[in-house]
């Protein structure tokens, strides 16, 4: 009989910030710069505010995540989980028998720097963890980031109904202003200099329309390079 219920054609999936980033892409110094002025006009407090919510919104119109950040992603079950009714008895891998393509998770942040832990729930709530090494294939060469399963290995056991499976991972280009590329960098300086400029003039989603920063941003994004 069937253990699960057939998935929906898009399943629910949780996506939240566990660990926001350490530092921002550009400094107060280089937004001061930009913006010709001075530590007494902009304190150090202000300009990092106004970076935080340029990046931010850049961030969550592309789905990019810039400087190292961890996220959560929660699923009711493993992708592709629908079992037909059936008899008799099976034993090798889900893939083997079904053929095709092995069914992946993808991560709603992206570039996928590494998972750190895959946690499966049963029915009482109990949670194991599962070694990332030992189970799966981390794809950290796509955008967005891809998790498969190992040759001959099977998705974990996760019966709780919802929430049944939770992934921390990391998202970001690296730990430093310098390893995010250029064009992003620039779009996070020039947001945020138009954020200044006109502050209190209009809402975030309209300045970031206007500005113009999220164009090369969101060109960069599409490239998925």
């Amino acid at each position: 009989m069937v253990l699960r219920a057939n998935s929906p054609n898009f399943p629910p999936r949780g996506s939240r910030l566990v660990t926001a980033p350490a530092i921002e892409p550009v400094t107060a110094t280089e937004l001061r710069t930009e913006l010709r002025t001075d530590a007494t006009a902009l304190p150090d407090a202000e300009a990092n505010g106004i970076i935080a919510q340029a990046r931010n919104m850049i961030e969550e119109m592309t789905a990019l995540a810039l400087i190292n950040q961890t996220w959560r992603l929660t699923l009711d079950q493993w992708p592709g989980y629908i079992e037909p009714w059936w008899d008799g008895v099976r034993q090798t891998s889900i893939t083997e028998l079904t053929g095709g393509r092995p069914r992946v998770i993808t991560f709603p942040r992206y570039p996928l720097s590494s998972v750190t832990s895959v946690l499966t729930f049963d029915e009482a709530g109990a949670s194991t963890s599962h070694t990332v090494a030992t189970y799966f294939v981390v794809d950290t060469e796509n955008r967005p980031g891809r998790l498969g399963l190992k040759a001959g290995q099977l998705w974990p056991t996760a019966t709780q109904a919802i929430n049944a499976i939770q992934i921390d991972y990391v998202a970001g280009f690296g730990a430093t202003a310098a390893a995010v590329p250029p064009v992003l960098r620039a779009a996070v300086l020039g947001l945020s200099a138009y954020y200044y400029d006109h502050r209190g003039e209009c809402d975030m989603r309209q300045a970031y329309a206007k500005s113009g920063a999220g164009d090369s941003a969101s060109a960069y994004a599409s490239r998925g390079v």
